[in-house]
């Protein structure tokens, strides 16, 4: 069973403004564009297995929210009612973890 890929409006949010940055970064349009559909590409192979991401944990806690990183990238989601929920998508140096678990706690 291949579960369905969602994301949430401000993954969306997240994407986009990831284009943005490569792009900045990189100066190329195409560059930026296959930046994102790499990491598409991976979230959707993930439908097959959603088990198969990182697990998150916070105080030695599963969260019950998984990961999987692109590049600089990680994209979290949740597995609910057979679908994969992609909440947030985040430079793997920023703050995430309190990013992560206030957002997702919200949806």
């Amino acid at each position: 069973m291949e579960f369905e890929l969602v994301y949430s409006p401000v993954a969306l949010a997240d994407l986009d403004q990831m284009w943005d940055e490569v792009y900045e970064a990189s100066k190329d349009f195409d560059i930026a564009d296959q930046y994102i559909s790499d990491l598409r590409v991976k979230l959707k192979k993930i439908c097959k297995r959603p088990k198969t991401g990182e697990c998150l944990y916070y105080d030695g806690i599963f969260t019950g929210i998984y990961y999987v990183t692109h590049k600089k990238y990680s994209a979290f989601y949740r597995i609910r009612a057979g679908r994969v929920e992609v909440g947030r998508v985040l430079y793997n140096r920023s703050e995430y973890i309190a990013l992560v678990i206030k957002h997702m706690a919200e949806v």
